[in-house]
């Protein structure tokens, strides 16, 4: 009798261990072999059973290898510096889920491409990964190629960067600044600065001082920490961004009475070499940083070099206001509100509910209509203009034919207007890139929790992104 139960009773155990399994696998297909030039598909099968909370699929490619979204299966796709990224806030309720994307590869590759990959998941507040068998694809020499210009996947960065090194002039590091100019969303002045610092990535600093009368407010800065004391403007970065070039910016708000005739700025790059500290100086050129990114940096600075001057943007032109930002990603705006009570949806940490009476300091000036309400919870707004003296919201910006009101808030001492109220940074990032391509080449994405403005990496952890 007690072998019996002795029996029933690890029979049992057994059965919960069986059902207390991970029920979670991910398969990944590729074909055995692709023609250099040509481009392959990558497909991935997730039997998630009932998991539902923030997800993560990624995978390293090899340098000639270039990733494209042919199937997202609702998550956020990207493709930076060689990873491909697909990215769930929320996993759909389907226990299977299919993803795939396609691989253009380089029409100089041959050898065996290996690919590895990894599914991230969180459940029960733990995270988990699950690494996905290797698969191996062999590249075949494209027969366009000639035999000497072909190159192993293996080498292929290594060789390519010789070619580069070869051919790029011989560039040092490098500060520019654009020529101020005005936005044409309010009285501020927009600041544009190019670094090219080739392959350095330890400690930087750029410092600009700049003259009474203005204030200095970031708007990027390539995750570097920026500060505005004693009328210096100030970048740091204890590691560099990893590409040797980049763009920073920020805004000059004027005080009453200041325009950009009175602004004169002085500036330098310093940098750690080899245990000494190395100064550059920012120079100041009539450039247009917007059409500036990693394909014609070196060009670009090659003929400044040389005394030729690229296309310029004249101040008020109405070209970009600022520099591009990377186009990316992809979700789209909520539902569009009218009305200037719109109601905060819901987020991961919180559920929105009616704003709250608006009352802020010394906002008597502005309309009610156009007064920004206080929200509950965790949300994302996109910020177009700062002004020290208050301007009709409706009439500045009717011409951008924006999908959602623009409101204003006094803070800092300074009228900021903002547009949209949304739960998660992937759909104020849509907003935010379709104002810039209707204009607002300024506009950036701030952050709120109960109406108080607070860091927007805070914000994104807040609400379960990334």
């Amino acid at each position: 009798m007690i072998k019996s139960l002795s029996a029933l009773f690890i029979l049992g155990i057994w059965s919960f261990a069986l059902k207390s399994q991970n029920p979670i696998t991910v398969r990944m297909s590729v074909p055995a072999e692709v023609v250099a030039g040509q481009e392959f598909l990558v497909s991935v099968e997730i039997q998630k059973g009932e998991l539902e909370e923030f997800s993560r699929f990624q995978q390293e490619l090899p340098a000639g290898l270039i990733a494209v979204q042919e199937n997202s299966g609702s998550a956020d796709f990207s493709f930076e510096n060689q990873r491909v990224r697909f990215l769930w806030l929320k996993l759909p309720a389907e226990s299977n889920l299919s993803i795939s994307y396609k691989v253009r590869v380089n029409e100089r590759l041959k050898g065996t491409l290996t690919l590895f990959g990894e599914f991230s998941y969180v459940e029960k507040n733990e995270r988990k990964s699950i690494v996905i068998d290797k698969k191996v694809v062999e590249i075949l020499p494209s027969p366009e190629v000639a035999a000497d210009q072909q190159i192993d996947i293996a080498n292929f960065a290594a060789v390519m960067a010789r070619e580069h090194t070869a051919a790029s002039p011989a560039l040092g590091i490098t500060c520019i600044r654009q020529t101020p100019y005005a936005s044409r969303t309010g009285n501020d002045i927009l600041v544009n600065l190019l670094v090219y610092k080739k392959d350095m990535n330890k400690f930087a600093k750029i410092e600009e001082k700049i003259p009474e009368g203005f204030e200095a407010v970031s708007m990027e800065s390539q995750d570097g920490l920026f500060t505005f004391k004693d009328r210096v403007a100030k970048f740091v970065w204890m590691n560099l961004p990893d590409v040797p070039g980049f763009k920073v910016s920020y805004r000059l708000i004027p005080q009453a009475g200041k325009t950009l005739s009175d602004l004169r700025i002085s500036g330098v790059l310093s940098y750690i070499q080899e245990g000494r500290n190395i100064t550059v100086d920012v120079v100041q050129k009539d450039i247009d940083l917007a059409e500036v990114d990693e394909s014609n940096i070196e060009a670009t600075l090659a003929m400044l070099d040389r005394g030729e001057t690229p296309a310029v943007t004249k101040p008020g032109s109405g070209q970009a206001e600022t520099m591009k930002t990377p186009p990316p990603r992809e979700e789209t705006p909520t539902k569009v509100e009218t009305q200037v009570k719109e109601k905060t949806p819901a987020t991961q940490e919180t559920v929105a509910r009616e704003s709250k009476p608006a009352v802020q300091p010394g906002s008597s000036r502005i309309p009610s209509a156009q007064l920004l309400p206080v929200y509950d919870g965790v949300y994302f707004r996109i910020q177009l203009a700062a002004t020290r003296q208050f301007t009709d919201a409706g009439s500045s910006f009717e011409a951008y034919r924006l999908s959602r009101p623009v409101l204003v808030e006094q803070h800092d001492g300074l009228y900021k207007y903002t547009a949209g109220s949304f739960p998660t940074y992937p759909q104020a990032r849509e907003f935010k890139n379709a104002a810039i391509s209707r204009g607002i080449s300024g506009a950036f994405i701030v952050a709120y929790r109960n109406g108080r403005r607070i860091d927007v990496m805070d914000a994104i952890q807040a609400t379960g992104g990334k």
